[in-house]
């Protein structure tokens, strides 16, 4: 401490007692603070200890009850797997009823139908159709009415209610009014493939899941034996008193007969393992293949040795046989493509097939799949991919005389009564394009090209052997023709909906087009491209994305670049028209072309891109987006840079040419539902509820619609919905 000086300075007459006085008042501050400072610091250590002690504290409650949540979990599954029960969810599915939202799906293809309440419902890969006793469609059931999803596979009429097995989303069930969805954790994936009632309880057959039976309460699997081994990717159940018969896809035939499990495959006789009907009484059982019919005396089935073989007697060889059933005294057969058979089982040891007419030649310019027989309210019921076919009432006996073929065909008749035209010849819609007329184009893999209103009201429908196969539609800004992009070549069709083709042989670097554009030329080019440019747009350069390179078509001859000219990678998905410049995405990467020239490529190796297969390209103005197939979504900023979207939306895998934008937001398709990037706010919204299925394979729209197309339909929002 410093010592005080008393006496005044000569210098500092007066000032020398301001001095003293002042270190006077600070000697007693500093005194006076400095215990207070001391205990202050003590207070703020304990109270930083405790507050640690504290934290820890609930720490280790926070792991006492998770563990003890964990534990009891355990212990709750445990027992269930002792007792072979399954745990289970039950989750309400309320309806999304929002006017701005439309699904259009096609109902043709059926897959089961059943009696419920007064009204036959039918099963299809479209939803859930409530038909009339006569076949007129009472209402049409999609995912905005509380389905799970829109792809259907079985039905059953059980304990008040109506249960319904889906492709991917286990088991729903249906009340009449409303829809709720049975899941079991850990279980996927959950394809529900055939729904039976026995003895007060419901048979689930599943693809991946096993056997599974339902009492009202709890869910239960049943198992071969001992080994708790489940059973293989159920196809078809059927009993007979207390024996079950159990057909799998590829494993073959199972029997359960008092607890004891027996299983028959194609070393037993039967001609393959993968079963698509059993009929059995008592003394026979007849088991249909994918490869034919089969016949075994059940007594020779119960006393099989492990090692016999031969036990089934192969009664017809028919390859894509699809369904047995009996009907009356009668079995009868079918094939997937709907040849109908009828088997004499008068003859003990040799049964006969008749085949029979059932189609007039009207009919039969429909070319038929997916056929399967059902027998329902003594009716004989034939699904198909295109129609219900039904007999007439009180025809049980029309197959007693096989020689009758007349009034074999008389007696099934279409059942289902359409209410309009059908919107969509396909679910699977690949590919979308909205002209300046206000037409929607949609195309299929399989069916097609549809041209529909804003509405859905179809316009025309062209299924030729040329336009198959689509994999994108691009319309001609000046004539409104269409472009198609096709396995086979390059399609346009003119205003008069007549098809020419561009293919390989024309100049193509392959005939599998996987995306087109037209790239604008400056008016000396256009002058000078006197075929190809002017066939095709006056004002653009005509440009194919293929699976060996990309091939531009430039003063009426066409040019290829591969990989020798710079591209990333020869397998080319998608193309985008930028002003004069052209990028595009590859399997290995993202090109930018200008003047025929690669002049930049963007890689994981060189740029922020995580995935180098580039799906879908987009512009919004100036801005540039690029969808990738597992890195999700890009944009291409001014610098050149390319900056994620990744840390918001995740790795999406999005699909070809399944990014669209309107100007103010931007559409993806993915796996995984649609996501709608707002270009103004920068913000995502997952669209999944609102959409017929998660895959959304094609997006479009003009500002006030916009048009998601699904592999089971096709959604239409209005953009009014997003605010």
């Amino acid at each position: 401490m410093k010592k005080l000086n008393c006496e005044p300075t000569q210098t500092d007459t007066n000032g020398g007692w301001s001095s003293f006085v002042s270190d006077l008042v600070s000697l007693r501050m500093i005194s006076w603070f400095m215990p207070a400072r001391v205990a202050l610091l003590r207070y703020r250590r304990w109270l930083t200890v405790l507050s640690a002690l504290l934290f820890a504290c609930a720490l280790f409650a926070v792991w006492r009850i998770e563990r003890d949540a964990r534990a009891r979990l355990e212990g709750e599954r445990a027992r269930l797997a002792r007792e072979g029960l399954i745990p289970f969810e039950l989750k309400p599915r309320p309806a999304l009823n929002q006017p701005e939202l439309q699904v259009w799906q096609d109902t043709q293809r059926t897959r089961a139908v059943a009696r419920f309440h007064d009204s036959y419902f039918a099963a299809t890969d479209g939803g859930l159709l409530e038909l009339s006793p006569d076949g007129a469609t009472l209402r049409h059931y999609t995912v905005l009415d509380g389905l799970p999803e829109s792809d259907l596979t079985c039905l059953a009429a059980w304990n008040g209610h109506l249960f319904i097995g889906t492709r991917t989303q286990g088991l729903a069930v249906f009340d009449g009014a409303h829809f709720a969805q049975y899941r079991w954790p850990g279980r996927k994936p959950q394809a529900i493939t055939t729904l039976d009632t026995d003895d007060g309880r419901l048979l689930i057959g599943t693809f991946a899941a096993g056997l599974i039976e339902f009492d009202g309460r709890q869910f239960k699997e049943i198992n071969t034996g001992a080994d708790v081994k489940s059973l293989p990717a159920i196809n078809c159940l059927a009993r007979d008193g207390a024996r079950l018969y159990v057909g799998t896809f590829a494993a073959g035939l199972w029997l359960n007969e008092a607890g004891r499990w027996l299983h028959f495959t194609s070393e037993q006789g039967l001609p393959s393992n993968r079963i698509v009907g059993i009929v059995a009484d008592s003394e026979r059982v007849f088991v249909a293949t994918d490869f034919g019919l089969a016949l075994a005396p059940v007594n020779s089935l119960l006393n099989a040795q492990q090692t016999q073989t031969q036990i089934f007697q192969t009664i017809a060889t028919l390859p894509s046989l699809a369904s047995l059933q009996r009907f009356g005294q009668q079995v009868l057969l079918a094939t997937d493509d709907g040849q109908l058979f009828a088997l004499n089982t008068d003859n003990r040891r040799a049964p006969q097939l008749t085949s029979l007419a059932w189609r007039s030649a009207k009919d039969q310019t429909a070319s038929l799949t997916d056929c399967r027989l059902l027998v329902l309210d003594n009716e004989l019921w034939i699904l198909t991919n295109d129609q219900i076919w039904r007999t007439s009432r009180n025809t049980s006996n029309a197959f007693s005389d096989l020689t009758n073929i007349a009034r074999a065909a008389s007696a099934l008749a279409p059942f289902v009564q359409p209410a309009a035209q059908r919107a969509l010849p396909s679910n699977a819609v690949s590919a979308l394009a909205l002209d300046s007329t206000g037409r929607l184009w949609a195309g299929s893999f399989r069916d097609g090209i549809a041209l529909v209103t804003t509405d859905g009201r179809r316009l025309a429908q062209i299924q030729t052997e040329r336009a198959r196969e689509i994999n994108a539609l691009v319309v001609e800004p000046n004539t409104n023709a269409l472009l198609a992009a096709t396995a086979q070549g390059l399609v346009r069709l003119d205003a008069g909906l007549h098809a020419t083709r561009t293919t390989a042989t024309d100049g193509l670097m392959s005939n599998a087009i996987t995306h087109v554009a037209l790239l604008p030329v400056q008016a000396s080019e256009q002058q000078t491209a006197q075929v190809g440019a002017a066939q095709h747009a006056q004002s653009a350069l005509l440009v194919c994305a293929t699976s060996r390179g990309l091939s531009l078509n430039m003063e009426g001859r066409w040019r290829g670049l591969t990989v020798v000219q710079g591209l990333p990678s020869n397998s080319l998905y998608t193309l985008l028209a930028h002003g004069r410049t052209l990028y595009v995405g590859t399997l290995g990467g993202l090109a930018q072309i200008e003047t025929g020239r690669v002049v930049r490529v963007f890689t994981d190796a060189n740029s922020k891109l995580t995935h180098n297969w580039v799906t879908a390209l987009a512009s919004a103005g100036e801005r540039i987006f690029v969808g990738t197939y597992g890195g999700g979504v890009f944009e291409l900023m001014p610098s050149g840079e390319l900056q994620p979207f990744a840390h918001e939306t995740g790795a999406l895998v999005v699909n070809p040419n399944a990014l669209w934008s309107d100007g103010a937001r931007l559409y993806a398709g993915t796996l995984d539902g649609a996501w709608v990037f707002d270009l103004h706010t920068q913000h995502w919204t997952h669209l999944q509820a609102e959409l017929p299925a998660p895959t959304v394979l094609s997006v479009t729209g003009d500002g006030h619609l916009v048009f998601f197309g699904t592999t089971n339909g096709i959604a239409r929002i209005e953009t009014s919905y997003f605010r």
